[in-house]
């Protein structure tokens, strides 16, 4: 009975109809909309990561390359150590990526690399510090000469070497990668480079 009823009524059909779809496609363009800000919000968040990693690794290199000589002659046995003249590297910018939810975003290849280059940063870290405590607290009491740390000075530059080294190369191939990745956004130039003077 009900179902007459309405086929009885005059009801504008086809207006209901635009209206309806009309309904629908504003809100398919509200959500494709609130997709298009949301993946342009992660695509700037993911940027702005990978530039603040290559400004990290920037500052590193130039930090390593400084040294790299000295290194090469101590370990080449050219000279003899004159202390360690490297400091700690940076290493926040992988924090980061993670905290900031960057990494949720970005390919896996490049959370890989970034993820291997800070744990070499942090090993560099660690035989800087261990070296340092070395030094200060079970050394330094007990030496009556000038040169009794050259011995041990020879090995941690070895070992610092080495991870400089890696890092360096590691370095370069995560620039060339961010570079492909984000071309326009991420400024990879004079990673790693030594400067001409």
């Amino acid at each position: 009975m009900l179902f007459s009823k309405i086929r009885t009524l005059d009801l504008p059909w086809p207006l209901l109809g635009v209206e309806a779809l009309l309904i629908v496609l504003s809100v398919l363009l509200a959500l494709a909309l609130d997709n298009w800000r949301d993946e342009r919000e992660h695509r700037e968040l993911v940027h702005r990561a990978m530039q603040s990693f290559v400004d990290e690794m920037r500052y590193n290199c130039q930090r390593i390359l400084v040294v790299a000589d000295y290194h090469q002659a101590v370990l080449s046995g050219e000279q003899s150590p004159q202390g360690l003249q490297v400091g700690l590297l940076r290493n926040d910018a992988w924090e980061v990526v993670k905290t900031s939810g960057a990494a949720a975003w970005l390919d896996y290849d490049l959370i890989e690399q970034m993820s291997a280059i800070s744990i070499r940063q942090g090993d560099h870290r660690a035989v800087m510090q261990a070296y340092l405590q070395a030094m200060f607290l079970l050394m330094l009491p007990q030496s009556d000469s000038s040169n009794w740390h050259q011995p041990g000075e020879r090995g941690v530059i070895n070992e610092l070497h080495t991870i400089q080294d890696e890092l360096q190369s590691r370095y370069l191939r995560l620039a060339e990668q961010f570079a492909t990745a984000a071309p326009a956004a991420v400024q990879t130039e004079l990673v790693c480079q030594r400067s001409v003077g």
